[in-house]
Formats: C-alpha cells, sequence, structure tokens
C-alpha cells in the first residue's frame, strides 16, 4: 500500500493521509483519470483530475500554491483543479511511492513554519525574516508573495520555524 495525502480544493476540509492499494482509489479521489504532476523540490508529486479544467473543478489554491513553491516556472501560468493526492515520486520501475515522510512531519507535525529564501548573489545559502506562520499554506502564500515582489529571489521554500 502507498500513503498519500489527500488536499481537498474545499478549504474547510483538512488534509488528510490514506493509504492507496491501486489506481481506482487515486481515480475515486479525484474523480476521474489522473494526471502526475511532479513537485521536484519537494521529492513529491500530485495526483490530480487530467481533465479538471473541462470539468469545471474548482482549483485547488493549496495545491496550486504548493506547485507553484516546487516549481517556480508555474507561477501565475496554470492552476490544479479537483481534490489531489500528495505521494511520492515514483521509483525506478515507475511505481508510485508513500508520501516521503519529511512531508508528512512537515504538513501534520509541525507547529510554525518560515518561509526561506535563495537569492541570485548567494544561491547556496537561503535567508529568511523574522516572520513566523502557524499555518503551512499561509508561509506557503507569504513565500510566493515575496517571490513576486524580490526580483533577487530565485527559489523559496518553507521549512520548521
Amino acid at each position: 500500500m502507498v500513503t498519500g495525502i489527500v488536499i481537498p480544493a474545499d478549504e474547510d476540509q483538512p488534509i488528510f493521509q490514506r493509504e492507496f492499494r491501486g489506481l481506482s482509489e487515486y481515480q475515486e479521489v479525484v474523480g476521474g483519470y489522473i494526471e502526475a504532476i511532479d513537485l521536484g523540490s519537494l521529492g513529491a508529486s500530485f495526483f490530480a483530475h487530467d481533465e479538471s479544467k473541462l470539468v469545471g473543478a474548482p482549483m485547488n489554491r493549496r495545491a496550486t500554491l504548493a506547485w507553484w513553491l516546487a516549481c517556480p516556472y508555474m507561477r501565475h501560468r496554470d492552476t490544479i483543479g479537483g481534490d489531489v493526492v500528495l505521494i511520492g515520486l515514483p521509483d525506478a520501475e515507475g511505481d508510485t511511492k508513500s508520501v516521503p515522510d519529511e512531508l508528512i512531519t512537515l504538513l501534520f507535525n509541525t507547529k510554525s513554519y518560515k518561509a526561506e529564501y535563495q537569492t541570485a548573489d548567494n544561491d547556496d545559502a537561503f535567508n529568511s525574516n523574522s516572520m513566523v506562520y502557524e499555518d503551512y499554506w499561509e508561509a506557503v502564500n507569504a513565500a510566493l508573495v515575496k517571490f513576486d515582489r524580490w526580483a533577487a529571489v530565485i527559489r523559496a521554500r518553507v521549512v520548521p520555524a
């Protein structure tokens, strides 16, 4: 079985962990055929409805923000619709792996977060400010706002405070 994290499009609904046995269970959550969306720097992927926009699924703000943070080249170019499943990257044979333990800890066991920024003049280090957030998604949003406003930022991430 594969452990995934379901991220509902409805922000009033909490994210939750779930065990998946196979393709049909992913399709049940997303409401149709799945597409994999790579989250590169997070070491994970989303399974999302492959035609979410065509069927009128609501934008999943949390998934979209996480995608934009992990893949800056997608910022303001596309969004993710409907409920998604966060899972690990596939193995060498292409089999789906569980969401990394680090992400489970970050999303479920961390009490406060901070955003860190890597800038063009120092791409070996991340810097932050004194802002601390109690909600992961609030921290992701703040990181993206700074990314948009500060031209020197080449990468941002959210870590435990």
